[in-house]
């Protein structure tokens, strides 16, 4: 009896609890799944009644739908909606999508989609910014009209997403039939999480994905489902794991505390942009974020085979391989930029092969979109140190052998610590310096021994070892080229000094703290003749 006393109470006082605020939105935050931005709020009706207390939408929501009167419910939400982005509008705050539901006998009793753009045109809201949201069991009565229905709403410009999707119905025929902007992922879903419910919203992301249409899962409480939607792709993300339902000045508290950024509106289209690209795959996959203003990657996503790839070159988690992307340090830095540059001038898939961790790496990116100064990339990296052929290893040991023809000596400087290691030495006599020897004695030896005396104070200033790093640091490109003529007794008596060109370079892998030092006969050197003539004229006159 109590609760047919209550239902009585609830349809005699509909009206007036409308009018008196008795019945107000809460909202509910939406979460972009690749950000962990609010995206999106929910719009739902809570009814605060001074005799009842607090009244859920379980407790009056069926009575209105059974007696026909849920239009009035569903039109004043719309309303409310409207006018509190009109609001915000007027007082020049960040305006963000809300999203409102739509019962099923809304579209029996009015006309409700004429209601819906009558009211936004009075408020003067942008058509984007409202989502529609229809329950699947509305769709599926008078299948040929809601169709028009639902066609009619996207051509002017609303989202329209399917609620409650496999509650039951026949969802996949649906899709079929309508054109659809966003499904929501039954509560049931989750609320079971069974190898057999993760397995159909697995294969309906993907499905969705193919289809163009985002996905939205509801019911979300727990951490681990947190973890399975980001690891299938899904776009959005929404449940008491995030928030309850808050009043509108709750919402800025929540979003405060807890440190969520709210999506600008018009950012929404570069994100969408990127939810469409988040696919796992059985191919390696990352989707990257390049802010041009700060020079920084971030990573939206990384599916299951592009992390094995990562850690089988030693990356322990995503959040280290994007350390090293933005490390200046790291020595593939600048090329990593100029392959990004490459992706988006081109519009195609731009591809770079480097060392890393003593394995051989296959790095591609590719531009999804860009906005001001911010790029959507997708990013493969593949370890293909395994993979390469017995060819590519004769290529490269020829290579070394090439080199080694190509140069005279090569050592690697250490000034800090005052050493060096010897790489390759061709000159036939104990001219270099061994491993480790004492750096600034060997220079000096070398300067003593093996310089032409005329070349002698040039190239001590040219190798002093108190100065060469801050040299090298303010040199274009970090190289320093200059030529003196080095003792060859192997050779002729009239040509025992030659012209040889002495390279000194930074290697970006040490953080800068070693330097490459290369040795090669200067005519070998295109281009080269005339300035060995300079010196040679110079050092005779």
């Amino acid at each position: 009896m109590d609760r047919e006393i209550r239902n009585d109470y609830i349809i005699s006082h509909l009206d007036e609890a409308l009018e008196k605020g008795w019945i107000r939105p809460y909202f509910q935050p939406i979460i972009r799944t690749i950000t962990g931005s609010v995206a999106v709020a929910e719009a739902l009706a809570r009814w605060q009644d001074p005799e009842y207390g607090m009244l859920m939408p379980a407790d009056f929501m069926p009575v209105l739908e059974e007696n026909d009167l849920v239009y009035k419910l569903d039109c004043f939400m719309l309303t409310e909606a409207l006018r509190i982005q009109k609001q915000r509008m007027d007082d020049g705050l960040q305006v963000g999508t809300i999203s409102v539901n739509f019962s099923r006998s809304d579209f029996d009793v009015m006309d409700i989609a004429s209601f819906i753009q009558e009211q936004v045109e009075k408020y003067q809201v942008e058509r984007d910014l409202i989502w529609l949201e229809i329950t699947e069991s509305t769709l599926v009565k008078d299948k040929d009209r809601m169709i028009s229905v639902v066609k009619n709403l996207r051509k002017s410009g609303f989202r329209v997403c399917m609620d409650d999707f496999g509650s039951g119905y026949s969802s996949l025929i649906f899709l079929n039939d309508y054109t659809l902007d966003v499904i929501k992922l039954d509560i049931g879903f989750l609320r079971s999480f069974s190898p057999v419910s993760k397995e159909i919203m697995r294969s309906t992301v993907n499905m969705a994905k193919n289809l163009g249409i985002k996905t939205l899962a509801e019911g979300v409480e727990k951490e681990e489902h947190v973890k399975f939607l980001q690891e299938i792709g899904c776009d959005m993300m929404q449940g008491y794991y995030f928030s309850v339902p808050l009043p509108e000045k709750e919402m800025k508290g929540f979003i405060e505390q807890n440190h969520v950024a709210k999506e600008p509106v018009q950012w929404k289209r570069f994100y969408d942009a990127a939810d469409a690209h988040v696919i796992n795959s059985d191919v390696p996959l990352g989707v990257l974020e390049y802010d041009g203003d700060s020079d920084t990657y971030h990573y939206l996503f990384v599916n299951k085979k592009q992390m094995e790839q990562l850690r089988s070159i030693g990356r322990r988690s995503r959040d280290e391989s994007e350390f090293i992307l933005n490390s200046s340090h790291f020595p593939m830095h600048e090329k990593f930029r100029a392959l990004t540059e490459n992706a988006v001038s081109k519009g195609e898939t731009a591809v770079m092969y480097f060392p890393d961790n003593s394995f051989y790496v296959r790095l591609s990116f590719r531009m999804v979109v860009k906005q001001e100064n911010r790029v959507i990339l997708t990013s493969s990296l593949v370890n293909i140190t395994e993979d390469r052929t017995r060819k590519t290893g004769e290529i490269i040991d020829r290579s070394t052998e090439d080199i080694a023809l190509l140069f005279e000596d090569i050592h690697v400087l250490d000034p800090d610590n005052n050493s060096a290691d010897n790489v390759l030495n061709n000159f036939g006599i104990d001219g270099g310096m061994k491993k480790n020897d004492d750096l600034r004695k060997g220079l000096e030896i070398f300067c003593n021994t093996m310089v032409h005396p005329d070349d002698r104070k040039r190239y001590a200033l040219y190798a002093d070892a108190d100065t060469m790093k801050e040299r090298l640091h303010d040199s274009p490109g970090g190289i320093l080229r200059d030529y003196f003529r080095i003792l060859r007794p192997d050779m002729s008596e009239d040509q025992k000094y030659l012209w040889m060109e002495i390279d000194l370079l930074l290697i970006p892998r040490t953080n800068d703290s070693k330097i490459l030092s290369c040795i090669k006969s200067a005519h070998s050197t295109s281009g080269i003749a005339p300035v060995v003539r300079a010196f040679t004229e110079q050092s005779q006159g």
